[in-house]
């Protein structure tokens, strides 16, 4: 089995997650290693409270100086002793005025205030302010130096401070920065599987606009919507074409329903036309010679009015809104009325046409009966039209299954075998000729086959062993 294709909703959440995790997986390593080379170099680096340990150094220092320290030239002896890159001092009177210092800011305001504040630590945003009391060789108060520090990690080489403060940012920065990074190449790879298709729609959509419908599109199992877009949009280019196909075969159709009907409409016209002529020109002083010219005219009159007829039943079927009206038909009743109508027409060929009922004379159909007795006139006549002279047709009718079953048999020249599968085609002819008296339209078995399928049955038509046409035709019973 293939790999199940995603949808977009599950690919941009589990993109998200990928994202996610490399970035926490490239984090955690990039601290890892800043934390390793930290504990490579911790001998240079300081810990974050390293200046707060050096006061009590510097304080034994301040013990032995003394009043010493009050004095301006103290200063220098005293900054040595003093890591000044990450600890401020000054030393104050017992006014708590600023004797000297590395800083000049005031963070005691008098006298009672200093004493208040000795040995207690103060705040100043991130700094801590520690004042320490100086004592003369008496014991008596006489000043105080004051200390000001940060509790942070600050590398020992003063020179590498900057280094250790852009590391630090870096640190900082990194989930950010490989955020974005993996965002930037899952989106961009999630991009592509999607713009792919979009291009391709939109190549296939300016062939449509070209008129060009000879392509298709590449399957894409990348995203399931997107692969369900390609497909719709396939399935509408299959449509179109085979929609255009089916206008292009209307059309064909059409010229040649122009065709057939100017052809077959010649044939009658020319012959009225040619023997009214004869009428205009001789008179009709031969009486003989006028009756048989009006005879012929009224025969043509008649095959146009007949081939008109069917054009007009043809177009009538293929309304969309034709529908048939089904009433409930005494069967038997109906047969024996169009009994009495074909045998007038067989005996002018000396035919014979034998029914054969096996159906109770109580049975009704629901059916168009105007309808199916248009269906039966197409096919009688047909097998009346190729039967020889002194020829027969049987006319079977019996119910089965639910269905009324009609069998019509004829021991005429049956059907072309290379064109069987076209008979119910519109304008088809057995010798494929309109020239001759004897020439029809083509359109009885087509209207046949669409009125039988409109009472939602069947009709089909095949050549007996024993020669001639066999046509057998099923309608339900009921609805």
């Amino acid at each position: 089995m293939g790999k199940a294709v995603k949808s977009m909703r599950r690919q941009v959440i589990s993109s998200f997650y990928k994202i996610l995790i490399l970035s926490i997986l490239a984090t955690v390593l990039t601290w890892g290693t800043a934390l390793l080379m930290l504990i490579k170099n911790q001998d240079k680096i300081n810990p974050a409270n390293y200046y707060e340990s050096q006061i009590p150094i510097i304080m034994e220092y301040v013990e032995q100086e003394k009043e010493q320290l009050l004095q301006k030239e103290a200063q220098q002896e005293l900054e040595r002793r003093i890591p000044l890159e990450g600890l401020d001092y000054q030393v104050l009177d017992t006014h708590a005025n600023l004797v000297y210092g590395s800083t000049t800011k005031q963070y005691i305001k008098d006298e009672q205030d200093l004493l208040q504040q000795l040995n207690r630590s103060l705040h100043d945003k991130h700094n801590i302010i520690l004042f320490n009391p100086l004592l003369s060789k008496d014991g008596d108060f006489i000043g105080a130096i004051g200390f000001r520090y940060q509790l942070t990690v600050a590398s020992a080489n003063p020179q590498s401070k900057g280094f250790i403060i852009i590391l630090s940012l870096l640190l900082l920065l990194s989930p950010f920065f490989y955020f974005y990074l993996f965002s930037f190449l899952i989106g961009r790879k999630l991009s592509k599987q999607m713009e792919t298709p979009f291009r391709s729609l939109m190549e296939g959509a300016k062939k449509i606009q070209h008129h060009d419908l000879d392509f298709q599109l590449v399957e894409f199992k990348t995203v399931k919507e997107l692969q369900e877009l390609v497909n719709a949009f396939e399935e509408m280019r299959i449509a179109l074409k085979e929609s255009l196909l089916r206008q292009w075969q209307i059309e064909e159709e059409r010229k040649e329903m122009v065709a057939a009907i100017a052809h077959d409409l010649r044939t009658p016209l020319t012959i009225i036309h040619g023997h009214a002529e004869g009428i205009i020109e001789r008179g009709i002083n031969d009486q003989e010679r006028a009756e048989r010219y009006i005879k012929i005219i009224f025969s043509s009159t008649e095959r146009a009015v007949q081939l008109l007829d069917q054009l007009h039943t043809v177009s009538t079927i293929e309304h969309p809104e034709f529908t048939i009206e089904k009433k409930s038909v005494n069967i038997t009743e109906f047969i024996a009325n169009k009994l009495n109508e074909f045998q007038m027409l067989c005996q002018e060929k000396q035919l014979r046409l034998t029914p054969n009922i096996t159906v109770a004379s109580e049975q009704y159909v629901d059916m168009d009966s105007q309808r199916i007795s248009q269906v039966l006139d197409n096919i009688i006549v047909n097998s009346i039209r190729y039967c020889p002279e002194y020829g027969e047709i049987e006319w079977d009718t019996r119910i089965h299954k639910g269905m009324l079953i009609m069998e019509i048999k004829d021991n005429g020249p049956g059907f072309p075998k290379q064109n069987i599968g076209q008979v119910f085609s519109k304008f088809y002819r057995e010798d494929q000729s309109r020239t001759g008296t004897g020439a029809h339209s083509g359109l009885g078995l087509y209207i046949a086959q669409e009125l039988v399928k409109k009472h939602h049955g069947s009709i089909t038509v095949q050549n007996r062993p024993e020669g001639g046409a066999y046509t057998k035709i099923s309608i339900p019973l009921k609805d």
